[in-house]
This record gives structure tokens, C-alpha cells and sequence, in this order.
């Protein structure tokens, strides 16, 4: 043991007061206490306070002997029993006198805050896992509160926040800060960055009447300030009703009521909220990062509680992440994934839900400028992540909608992403029934909506002709251009391009996916209104000729290939005969293999290799990646003898006397608009294919960039794997390609660790729902009931069939064991897919819609097709024989069979 004696002799050289250590470092007071001396001797206002260095928690450790009673990588029970020792054993009298004498300056009462040396730091905050005691007075209760802070370094939050950010488990070491307290008439806490869409480009300020302690604690309602970083004008504001406040009184910390002319005033007046601003510049200005800041004002000016860098990169564990800071507006939001933009289906990885959120931020609202929208809305406001899941405010979405006549009535929009499990019978849209524009009348956007639409009639093949041709372009051009021979700025003069590229295609594909979507619903309600009974799903038998889509064309085109595999005899055989591997093998060294390889599947790959399953999802390799799945298919094809062309043909022959036998049905005038409409549909869903694939193509570019950085950073021992790619935060990767940041920063091991952590815990959870209102919490997670024998959906395309499961998770690996007539069981599908359903007597899947991938693909080939059903992927097996009756959505298990 330390001798206590000699130890403590000196314990007045391990207090310091914020004004005497300006330049203390985090390995002696902690991250709190260090932050507070900066501050101090930047002049920056800071309350007075002592800092009690981490050498007297050492020292008291020792004295009780801690290290030898318990040992702590045993498991949180010995933390525990360390935390009660703390708490227990009274503290050297030497250690009593020097307290108070370091404290003595100090007037009324006093705050102890708790300062870890990881804590507040750049990898981990510690946020709310430490202690912090207010407006305390008297020694005795002083240095009570001295101990508790220590024994919090043990506590259950601290322990599992360690365990959750992978920082050791064995001695946590502790400062402490002893600070005056300011009773302030108004308190709250700003942060630099964004904690939802992690904008650093405003202040965002919340703040109450009283103290901080009811804001941070959730006790209270705070108001909210957006401020521009570089004007300082305010960009939104949302004034809470105010009820109560956290305030000293009495000698003690109540809570009490805020008058009634006070409760809906702001509670930051306009002189105070400009002097908040000018402080808030300089304290990340002396930092130099974002900072998430504790302050109050009282006595007439701005006091800074604590400052810690702002450490949240990425979605965290099982938060609901939105932009909306309107509680009201939030309860009754409607949210969905169910297929949204066709690209973000499926559960993201980190590097994934960073994406999302740069075209959240940078590219979404852009999208409406096309559909003659004059209100391009809040990017904030649209898109929310749940569990590595992306969703759609529908509310949001409807209402600026609604500001075109199409869009006016927001059911056909609201319905359209709406589960079964959502009840809208009475629903009414927080936003509003009626956009109304804050600068222009209904007429006005009205107007607008009209001319541009006008115009998209006249432009519509000629701009989708232009994106056809640019993918062409950017896809010779990025072939003809290395990554691996550019410079660092010359990678992020690459990455700009394709960033403008990427927003430019989404801008211009977002019309005809709108069109084509308003165009099916016009198509839908006529065929009941003027059809009746008769009209169910008539809307999907009596559509013109389809054949032409890009994603149907993808099918045509492998099997073309497949056939031209006539004119090369060894390479067919190699495909009939030889093993994925010993294929890959071949194509790349035997003569024969090298030729077809740059010829026919090289011109296939011009025309399809940028598509991949999940397509915003960057960790997934594209078709020019990896050729598993490809070349699994053409093995497939030849073995089992399938003529896409023939299928295809057949259903639209069928298709073609449906539509004649039912339109004869009704008089010649309803005849004609059902034929226009018909027409106006297959054209816009024809562009829309068309130019999907430009969209694709711009997000195959900016992928290959990350994977060229992510190869040099493996090159450099800064990853251990290209798979650790997944952890990267896509933000981070611009700012580092454009030198705001190093490449630690960058690859900082904590703050992949705690991704990869999140992203393995979402991978347990169960499925959220697919669509809620207000919080995911409304609706229940989508968990199986194993005894189940059937299940129901939604039926998209009318059939019967009764066949075989094939339950297909991994396209790539297992695509080769699909056998024609198979019924095809997913999670759900995309274009990727679409070489299957050539194959496919049936198909199932968990999510989907009338207008989702799976269901307009199984039409073009007339095959049965039942989606929505939550579990079909979980609860059959591959083998089982099931009955799909796509006229009424059920799927059933063939137990007799």
C-alpha cells in the first residue's frame, strides 16, 4: 500500500483553480475540468471553480486500497462493490483541510462535477454517465458529494458505456470540479453540429426558464433556436409552452410554475440571444470543432457551464432519428419504408444511413423542383432512421404534394405507403389538409405546377434521352479512368463530380417516377369507378405494352447472352461444366475466357453492371464487382433452357386481349380516356426505367471513389479490412477528401467501434414496423408466430400457383440453387432480381407495394405475386410446398403434400 502520510503531503499541488492551469491537460483533471481551464483562460466566462486533479483519486484509491480488494475486469459486481467502498471509507483528514482550503474563495453555494479523464474527450462523451451534484453547501456535504463523483466512474451506465464503445474495463480514473454555481433566469445548451442531420452550418439552441438541470433532465419544456454560423440571423424558432421551471429557492433545487404571461414568451430575449451567438462563435472558434455547450444567463450575461466536443457521428442503438423538433407535429406523423425511392429497402449499414443523409440534406428537396413544386420544404422534415432503417415522412411528403392539383386530395398518396396496420379512416394530416405557401396564393403554385408541367410534356423524352446518353458517357469515362494512378485531390476533385452527377440524375429521374405513380392512381379509381366489381386489379391487366422496361430488359439481355454463348463453344461449356470458382478462373486466364470476357459480357455489363441489390447501400458490390450472381444466372439459364422472350411475349399477347375484352365493356367515350391514361402510364414507367438506371449509375461512381479510398486506407494499416469500410461516416469521408479533417479523424478506432456495434445490434432486433404514426413504438416490432401455416398480403399480381419454396436472402451466393417453377420467397426484390422472375412460377415477399419492383415485374411476366406479407422469408423454407392465390393475397403451407 501507498503510504498515506507521505501521499497526502503534497495533495495541495493536485488542486488547481481554472485561472492557475490554463494549459492543464485531460490526463490530469479530465476532459470537464480541462475544458473548463481553456475556457477560463481564453477570458471566456466561466464561473470561478478548483479543479481536484485525477493524483488524489489515485491517491484515496490507494489508501483504501481498491486495486487489491476488487478486481474489476471481473465483471460489473466488483465494480459495484469498488462504488460502495468509495462512497464508504472517510477521507484523510489532510485531504479534509487542503478541500476546504481550496475551496475558500469560492462563494455560495457550489456545484461538484464529476470529470473523467475519457470523459467529454473527441472519441466518447460519458454524457449523463457521471455524477454532478448542485447548489450544495457546507465541507461535509462538499466532500460527500467529492466521493459520490468518484464512485460514479464505477457506475452501471459508465461500465456499460464502456463495454457498448470498447474502452477498457479494468482501474476508470476520476478528477473532479468544484464550481460556484449561477442561479440563471434562463439556462439550455447548444450545439455546433446537428445531433440529427449533423449540419455544422447553424447553431441549434434549446433553452428554458431556470436552470439547465430541467432541460438536460427532461423535466421541463425548452424552446428551440436554429442560428446561422455565419450571419447569426435566427433560422427557425419553436416557442414551447413553458409550465414550469428548475430554480434555487428556499435553500434548496424546486420545481415550480413559470407565470402565465411568461409560459409562451421566448424565453431568450433578443439581447441575450445575440450575445449567446457571439460567445458561441468563439468557443468553437478556440476549439475548432463543434461543441455541445451548457450556459445560463444571469446577472446579466452569458456564463459557459461546460463545453465537450460533439461526439455523435451515426444513428446510435435503438433511437428514433428525426429532423422535426415540433413535439405536437411529431405525434401524429406518418412514416413508412415501405420501398421508398425504390433504393433505400432494407435494413443500412452505418456507412449506408450516412449516405441516406447526405442525399437527405443535399439532394432530396432538390427533387421537387421538377414536379413544379414552389415549396421544396425542410430537408430536415422528410426522412427519418430506426434501426439502420430509412423512413419517409408521408405526412410531409402529402402536404407539399398538395400543392399541386394532382396531389390536393393526399389520400391516394398517404394510402399508398400505408401497411395494413396503419387505420386512416379519420386521419388527418398535421401539417394540414391544404399546403398553404408562406410567399405565393394556391393560385400562384398552381401557375407554376401547370408551366412546369407543361413544359416536362414537351421536354420529358428529350431530357430522358439525354440521361440515357450521359450514363453512357459517365460510364466510359470513369472505365477509361484509374482511380488507383489519382492523387489524393485529385480523388476528391473526382468525388465532386460524381456528387454533381448523383444529384443531377435524382432531379431529373424524380418526375417520372412521380408521373407514373399519379398516372396508376388516375388509372386505379377509374377502373372502379366505371368498372365496379369488375374493376379490382383491372388496372394492372389492361396496361399497354410493357416489354420495353429497363428493368425487364435486364432478363432479355442475360439471356441474349446466354444465347450467344452458341457462337463461343468453350466458353459455354466452361459455364456448363465447371464451379463458380474454377469459372472465374477461366475467364480471366484461358484465351477464350479473356475474349468473351472484354466482348459480349463486357458490352452486358455497359448496358447492367452498376446494378447490385439495395442500391443506395454502398457496401454492396455491383455486378461489375463481383460477377457471382451473374454468372450464376447464365449457368442457371443454360442448364434449365428458359426463353425470356417467349414469357414476356406470351403475357403481353395475354395482356393485349384482356385489355380489348374489358374496354369493349364500357361506352366509347370512357374508352378512350382509359386508353389515354393507359398510354400516359406505360410512357411515364418506361421513362422512368429508362432513367433509373442514370440514378444508378451516378451512385456506382460515388461508391468506387470510397472503395478506392477505403483500399488505400487498408494499404496503410489505417482499416484492417475493406469490410470495416461499412463503419466509415460518408461526411467524414468528404471532409477528409477535402482536407477539413486527417485521416485519424477519419478512421478513429472508438468511433467504428461503437458503429459496428450498433449496426450488429440492429442485426439482432426484430424487424420495426413498416409504417407507424407518431413513434415507432405505436406499432409493434414484426415478430413471427412460428406455428403459423399461412399468411396474407397484399396481391399485386392475380394468379394461382402451387409449387416448391425457394427462400433467397443472399442473391450472389444463392441465386444457383433456384429452379424453374420455383416459388420465389424474399425479403423483398429489386431490379437485381429481375433475372429470377423469368424463372419464377410465383413470387412472395415480406414488404411491397402495387408499384414496388416485385410487383411490376411479376405482372410483365404474368406470374402470380403477393407482397407484404412481414414474414414469408422467416416463416417458410426453402422445399416447402406452398399454395400462392395472388387473387386474394394468401399464402399457404401445403402441410399435406
Amino acid at each position: 500500500m501507498i503510504n498515506a502520510a507521505m501521499k497526502l503531503s503534497t495533495e495541495s499541488d493536485n488542486i488547481f483553480r481554472f485561472t492557475d492551469m490554463p494549459l492543464q491537460s485531460v490526463s490530469h483533471i479530465g476532459g470537464k475540468g480541462a475544458s473548463l481551464c481553456a475556457m477560463s483562460a481564453a477570458g471566456l466566462p466561466v464561473p470561478a471553480g478548483v479543479c481536484l486533479s485525477v493524483a488524489l483519486f489515485d491517491d484515496f484509491a490507494a489508501h483504501i486500497e481498491l486495486l487489491t480488494r476488487f478486481d474489476l475486469t471481473e465483471g460489473y459486481e466488483q465494480w459495484q462493490a469498488a462504488a460502495k467502498a468509495i462512497k464508504e471509507s472517510p477521507l484523510p483528514n489532510t485531504l479534509q483541510d487542503t478541500i476546504s482550503a481550496a475551496i475558500a474563495h469560492l462563494k455560495g453555494p457550489l456545484a461538484v462535477r464529476s470529470s473523467a479523464l475519457d470523459e467529454d474527450g473527441e472519441s466518447s462523451s460519458f454524457a449523463g454517465q457521471h455524477l454532478t451534484k448542485l447548489a450544495l453547501c457546507g465541507l461535509d456535504t462538499i466532500l460527500d458529494a467529492i466521493k459520490e463523483c468518484w464512485a460514479s466512474a464505477f457506475s452501471e451506465a459508465a461500465y456499460r458505456y464502456r463495454q457498448h464503445t470498447d474502452k477498457h474495463l479494468d482501474m476508470p480514473r476520476m478528477a473532479v470540479v468544484v464550481q460556484q454555481m449561477q442561479f440563471g433566469d434562463v439556462s439550455g445548451v447548444a450545439f455546433g453540429q446537428h445531433p440529427t442531420t449533423f449540419a455544422r452550418d447553424a447553431f441549434l439552441v434549446e433553452n428554458c426558464f431556470g436552470l439547465c438541470e430541467g432541460l438536460v433532465s427532461g423535466q421541463v419544456v425548452s424552446d428551440s433556436w436554429q442560428i446561422d454560423k455565419a450571419s447569426g440571423e435566427v433560422r427557425e424558432v419553436t416557442i414551447a409552452d413553458k409550465s414550469e421551471q428548475i430554480i434555487y429557492l428556499d435553500g434548496e433545487i424546486q420545481k415550480v410554475a413559470v407565470s402565465d404571461e411568461q409560459r409562451q414568451q421566448p424565453a431568450l430575449g433578443p439581447m441575450a440571444q445575440q450575445a449567446l451567438y457571439t460567445l458561441l462563435c468563439k468557443v468553437e472558434a478556440y476549439f475548432g470543432v463543434p461543441q455541445d455547450v451548457e450556459w445560463t444567463w444571469s446577472e446579466g450575461k452569458i456564463w459557459l457551464l461546460q463545453s465537450r466536443p460533439i461526439t455523435t457521428h451515426a444513428p446510435q442503438l435503438d433511437d428514433f432519428y428525426l429532423g422535426s423538433r415540433d413535439v405536437d407535429l411529431q405525434k401524429t406523423m406518418l412514416w413508412s419504408r415501405m420501398d421508398i425511392g425504390e433504393i433505400f429497402t432494407g435494413r443500412m449499414t452505418p456507412l449506408g444511413l450516412s449516405f441516406a443523409r447526405y442525399y437527405q440534406q443535399q439532394v432530396h428537396t432538390g427533387c421537387g423542383k421538377g414536379l413544379g413544386l414552389l415549396d421544396l420544404g425542410e430537408a430536415d422534415e422528410t426522412i427519418a432512421y430506426y434501426r439502420g432503417h430509412v423512413y419517409l415522412n408521408v405526412s410531409y411528403t402529402a402536404w407539399q404534394l398538395a400543392q399541386t392539383p394532382i396531389g390536393e386530395d393526399q389520400l391516394p398518396f398517404l394510402q399508398r405507403f400505408s401497411s395494413e396496420a396503419i387505420d386512416l379512416a379519420g386521419y388527418r394530416n398535421p401539417y394540414g389538409e391544404k399546403h398553404s405557401h408562406q410567399d405565393y396564393s394556391a393560385k400562384q403554385c398552381t401557375r407554376y405546377w401547370l408551366k412546369k408541367n407543361i413544359k416536362e410534356l414537351f421536354c420529358a423524352k428529350r431530357r430522358a434521352r439525354s440521361m440515357i446518353a450521359s450514363r453512357y458517357k459517365q460510364f466510359d469515362r470513369a472505365q477509361q479512368k484509374p482511380l488507383q494512378q489519382l492523387s489524393l485531390e485529385q480523388l476528391a476533385a473526382e468525388m465532386r463530380h460524381a456528387l454533381a452527377y448523383f444529384k443531377a440524375m435524382h432531379e431529373g429521374y424524380l418526375p417520372y417516377y412521380i408521373n407514373a405513380f399519379a398516372c396508376y392512381g388516375i388509372l386505379e379509381e377509374l377502373s372502379a369507378l366505371w368498372l365496379g366489381d369488375k374493376g379490382k386489379q383491372l388496372h394492372n391487366q389492361i396496361k399497354g405494352d410493357m416489354s420495353n422496361l429497363r428493368t425487364v430488359a435486364s432478363a432479355q439481355e442475360l439471356w441474349l447472352l446466354c444465347q450467344q454463348l452458341a457462337d463461343w463453344p468453350q466458353v459455354k461449356q466452361a459455364f456448363l461444366d465447371l464451379e463458380l470458382d474454377e469459372l472465374e478462373v477461366f475467364l480471366n486466364e484461358h484465351q477464350a475466357g479473356i475474349k468473351y470476357s472484354r466482348g459480349p459480357l463486357a458490352q452486358f455489363m455497359r448496358e447492367n453492371g452498376v446494378r447490385a441489390r439495395e442500391e443506395m447501400e454502398l457496401t454492396h458490390p455491383r455486378w461489375l464487382d463481383d460477377r457471382t450472381y451473374l454468372l450464376q444466372m447464365i449457368k442457371v439459364y443454360l442448364h434449365q433452357g428458359y426463353a425470356v422472350d417467349d414469357a414476356i411475349a406470351t403475357q403481353q399477347r395475354k395482356q393485349r386481349k384482356n385489355s380489348n375484352e374489358i374496354l369493349k365493356t364500357i361506352p366509347w367515350y370512357q374508352r378512350r380516356v382509359m386508353k389515354l391514361v393507359i398510354s400516359l402510364y406505360s410512357g411515364c414507367a418506361k421513362l422512368r426505367e429508362e432513367t433509373r438506371m442514370s440514378m444508378v449509375t451516378s451512385i456506382w461512381l460515388v461508391r468506387r471513389i470510397v472503395y478506392e479510398l477505403g483500399q488505400r486506407l487498408v494499404a496503410t494499416q489505417q482499416l484492417t479490412s475493406l469490410d470495416d469500410i461499412a463503419y466509415l461516416d460518408f461526411a467524414e469521408i468528404l471532409s477528409y477528401l477535402e482536407k477539413r479533417i486527417d485521416v485519424h479523424q477519419l478512421t478513429e478506432p472508438a468511433k467504428l467501434a461503437q458503429r459496428q456495434s450498433a449496426y450488429h445490434l440492429w442485426q439482432s432486433m426484430p424487424e420495426p414496423p413498416l409504417t407507424f404514426i407518431g413513434s415507432p413504438k405505436s406499432q409493434p416490432d414484426l415478430i413471427l408466430d412460428p406455428t403459423l401455416t399461412q399468411l396474407s398480403g397484399l396481391a399485386t399480381s392475380a394468379g394461382f400457383c402451387r409449387g416448391k419454396a425457394c427462400v433467397i436472402t443472399d442473391l450472389a451466393k444463392q441465386a444457383g440453387q433456384f429452379k424453374k417453377g420455383d416459388i420465389l420467397i424474399a425479403p423483398f426484390t429489386d431490379a437485381s432480381w429481375t433475372p429470377l422472375f423469368a424463372l419464377a412460377g410465383a413470387v412472395v415477399t415480406d414488404i411491397g407495394s402495387m408499384l414496388s419492383h416485385s410487383s411490376i415485374v411479376a405482372r410483365e411476366f404474368g406470374i402470380p405475386c403477393v407482397v407484404n406479407t412481414n414474414h414469408a422469408s422467416a416463416l417458410f423454407k426453402s422445399g416447402d410446398m406452398l399454395i400462392v392465390d395472388a387473387q386474394n393475397g394468401i399464402v399457404v403451407l401445403d402441410k399435406e403434400s
